[in-house]
């Protein structure tokens, strides 16, 4: 009892009758969770006078919040901080977008958008003065308009410097592509540049006046509206 109250209240003690296999535990278990990062502890007692395992501000909360993708916050808050215009910045914000949890669903690099024919990509060109150069290639499941506005939308709002960003090529921004004869020139057919509509959620969306470019290839929800099912409006 002497001991108890000349110790500062920083200090951990055992008023109470404690095993030696509890402390280890314990003691072991504080040890284990801090070295896997997984949270602050220390050991308190409770108003019933027990000893046990007080969680402070939790590390791995902190590192899972730091890995929240700057996109998909900003989609949440449209508050964002600004970056200057280069070319370094322009290529790290295209990642930001393309790892995204938006981004996941359009580009290819991601593996469940590729197992459905999803092979489109976006990549940096160029900076012509307030301008940004961007080529797209491969097939999208969204409108390939849409792809680059949602890409300029994320740099301006990142560097609002930039007045403009476009294709390197109009033709990037074709969703289809007449074929002709080489000879007659005649447009013998047209080629879908798109990925598959592998469930046909987008024509049904086109059909009923929905932009499935809003909704996206992989709704989240259960049922009819889980990742890869069906969303099919009644009439």
């Amino acid at each position: 009892q002497l001991l108890h109250s000349r110790a500062p209240r920083s200090t951990m003690l055992f008023s109470q009758p404690t095993t030696m296999v509890a402390v280890i535990a314990i003691l072991c278990a504080c040890f284990v969770r801090n070295t896997l990062g997984f949270g602050d502890f220390c050991l308190s007692r409770g108003t019933s006078g027990r000893w046990g395992i007080n969680h402070g501000y939790d590390r791995y909360e902190r590192k899972r919040a730091a890995l929240n993708n700057i996109y998909d916050d900003w989609r949440s808050d449209a508050v964002v901080d600004t970056i200057p215009l280069d070319e370094e910045n322009v290529v790290s914000c295209l990642d930001e977008f393309v790892q995204s949890d938006y981004g996941k669903q359009m580009f290819g690099c991601h593996d469940l958008p590729a197992s459905y024919g999803i092979t489109g990509a976006v990549d940096f060109v160029e900076i012509a003065g307030p301008e940004v150069v961007l080529r797209l290639s491969g097939k999208f499941w969204h409108r390939r308009e849409t792809v680059l506005g949602r890409a300029a939308m994320w740099l301006n709002a990142r560097m609002p410097e930039i007045i403009e960003v476009r294709v390197e090529d109009m033709a990037e921004l074709e969703d289809f592509e007449d074929v002709t004869d080489e000879f007659t020139g005649e447009v013998l057919y047209q080629e879908d540049k798109r990925a598959p509509d592998f469930n046909g959620d987008r024509e049904t969306m086109e059909y009923q006046g929905i932009d499935p470019d809003m909704r996206g290839p992989f709704p989240q929800g259960v049922g009819g509206l889980r990742p890869g099912g069906s969303m099919i409006n009644p009439s």
